[in-house]
This record gives structure tokens, C-alpha cells and sequence, in this order.
């Protein structure tokens, strides 16, 4: 990702912007978005608009779902 710093953004505003694009990314390869990913995106819906135009617009679906995995926890 981009660490340079916008001129007018905040560290915070890079940061919703960085992970709207990241679960965008992540759904249009076919991932599940956990529930609450699926929130943070309605709850940024601006932020999303804008970035649906800046995703790379070939389709990066080769048929395949995509799962990511998750650290594991125990109770031991």
C-alpha cells in the first residue's frame, strides 16, 4: 500500500480509505466478508463510492473462491 501522505488527509482518513480498498478488493475476488467488515463498509459508503472507481477494472475472478484465513484462538 501507499504510505505517502496525502496532502489534506489525516492518518485516520488514509486508513479508512486503505481498508475500504482492501475489503473491496478482497470481495470482488470472491471472499466473505466477515460481519463485520461488511459494516465498516456500509458504515464508509462515501469512501467506497469513490474507491469503486479506482479498482482495477479486468476481471481478477479466475474461478476460484478465495478464503483467507484467520489466526486461530484456544482456550486452553
Amino acid at each position: 500500500m501507499n504510505r505517502e501522505e496525502a496532502p489534506g488527509k489525516s492518518p485516520e482518513d488514509m486508513y479508512i480509505q486503505q481498508k475500504v480498498r482492501v475489503l473491496l478488493m478482497l470481495k470482488k475476488m470472491g471472499s466473505n466478508l466477515t460481519q463485520s467488515e461488511e459494516a465498516f463498509l456500509r458504515n464508509y459508503a462515501g469512501v467506497v463510492h469513490s474507491q469503486m472507481s479506482q479498482l482495477p477494472q479486468h476481471n481478477i475472478d479466475q474461478g476460484k473462491a478465495v478464503t483467507r484465513s484467520l489466526p486461530r484462538t484456544h482456550d486452553f
